[in-house]
């Protein structure tokens, strides 16, 4: 009897797969961004669509002994949540909405059957379909997470890559403005990248400018120092322009010896300085 009624809600329930996804679709919640802020007869939600059908079967063969692995499905749906900017609260409240859906659909061949279904049959599909969509939404917020921090992470790196420009003045000549605050990790970022693209423009001179600097820390000025370090075995020469007299104070605490290399108040007279040592040079 158990086999036979179990044959006829696995039917039922994959006979309406599009039609649980039509109904859920219907209901989807929407804060107002993200793929859920799409129009219903988008291509966007045609692929929401899917990607529902895809998890109904999923979880009716889980229903009836065919265990199926939801990895694949759940880093699909996070990367597509994520990279369309779609907040994770959405994404749990549709979740919560279809789960809903599902019970209904149970409830209704239930009341269908109700003289071939027991309770011990119910208690069993209410636990299974509880436990798989617990997997589902604890797996696709892990992944989105993961998906978002990475997204975050390579945002971070690019407002850091264009927010510390080496700008090539002359032929031999750049200018790092540094502008905002400056902690230890960006002062870190700084010095790899502004390295690199001083040697592809083969620069011999580097102007430093601080005067959009507010405030540097011990660990930064010290970052600040082994720059100028760096620069001097790549054979470039660093000036610091717009240097604080507290953050000269904070260098000298620390007994970073800055006396040796060229400073100066304004970033107009380190310019001044070199194109007249280089007139000086060429005459």
């Amino acid at each position: 009897m158990d086999i036979h009624i179990e044959k006829k809600i696995y039917e039922f329930l994959n006979i309406n797969v599009s039609n649980m996804s039509s109904d859920w679709i219907a209901q989807a919640y929407t804060s107002g961004t993200g793929i859920y802020a799409e129009s219903k007869d988008s291509e966007a939600y045609q692929q929401i669509s899917s990607m529902n059908k895809e998890f109904i079967i999923a979880l009716t063969d889980s229903l009836f002994g065919k265990e199926t692995s939801l990895n694949e499905w759940s880093s699909s749906l996070a990367s597509n949540r994520s990279h369309t900017g779609t907040p994770l609260y959405d994404v749990i409240v549709n979740s919560s909405i279809f789960r809903s859906i599902y019970y209904s659909y149970i409830e209704s061949f239930i009341e269908e059957y109700e003289n071939e279904v027991s309770g011990k049959m119910v208690i069993n599909w209410v636990r299974t379909i509880s436990r798989k969509f617990d997997e589902a939404i604890q797996l696709v917020t892990k992944k989105y997470m993961d998906e978002y921090e990475y997204i975050f992470s390579s945002q971070q790196e690019t407002i850091l890559e264009l927010g510390t420009p080496v700008i090539k003045i002359d032929k031999h000549i750049g200018i790092i403005p540094l502008v905002g605050e400056i902690d230890t990790y960006r002062a870190a970022k700084i010095l790899e990248s502004s390295l690199n693209k001083a040697s592809e423009m083969e620069l011999e001179w580097i102007i430093l400018d601080l005067s959009g600097v507010p405030v540097i820390d011990t660990m930064v000025a010290n970052q600040i120092f082994q720059l100028k370090e760096t620069f001097r075995l790549l054979d470039i020469s660093m000036i610091i322009t717009g240097m604080r007299p507290e953050i000269a104070q904070t260098s000298i605490s620390l007994g970073l010896d800055f006396s040796r290399m060229k400073t100066f108040a304004h970033l107009y007279q380190a310019i001044h300085y070199l194109h007249s040592s280089q007139s000086i040079n060429d005459s």
